[in-house]
């Protein structure tokens, strides 16, 4: 089994799904989420830290203080798509840092944010960060499959 860490951050506005509801992810909950990455975690035999945090600089704080603990990330940012307190150029920098230590990240997104006039992820492809959005929770599943195929090549 490997001994790969992963952490998994949900940002801001993340601890109540159920706007999602309205977009057809009927019954969606942070719990059921969770619960899906674990499972997907433990079929690749990763170990997983699922935390989730409304303070975008809180969220930012862990990463910076945490990423050594963990070999690789997946977020998802929420917050930090439109205005933010703490600003995309401070969450850019941070990720970029986490990159270029080479783990692997994924910024996942449960909606398709381009349907909603969002116009890019926060990271574009220059950065070396994987998106996988618009498939509600299996975005964060796929998000770990690629995971998990990039930690085993190193």
């Amino acid at each position: 089994m490997s001994n790969n860490k992963l952490l998994i951050i949900n940002g801001p506005g993340l601890s109540d799904l159920s706007n999602y509801n309205e977009m057809g992810y009927d019954d969606l909950t942070l719990a059921i989420v969770q619960q899906k990455c674990s499972e997907a975690c433990e079929s690749f035999g990763l170990e997983m830290d699922f935390r989730q945090n409304d303070d975008e600089a809180e969220l930012l704080s862990v990463l910076i203080e945490d990423i050594d603990n963990f070999d690789a990330l997946i977020i998802n940012p929420a917050g930090h798509s439109q205005a933010s307190s703490i600003g995309l150029d401070m969450y850019s920098a941070v990720i970029n840092k986490i990159t270029n230590q080479g783990k692997p990240v994924v910024e996942v997104r449960i909606e398709n944010i381009f349907k909603q006039g969002n116009n890019k992820p926060l990271q574009g492809p220059e950065s070396g960060v994987g998106f996988v959005g618009g498939l509600g929770m299996h975005s964060y599943v796929l998000a770990i499959k690629a995971i998990n195929k990039k930690l085993s090549n190193k």
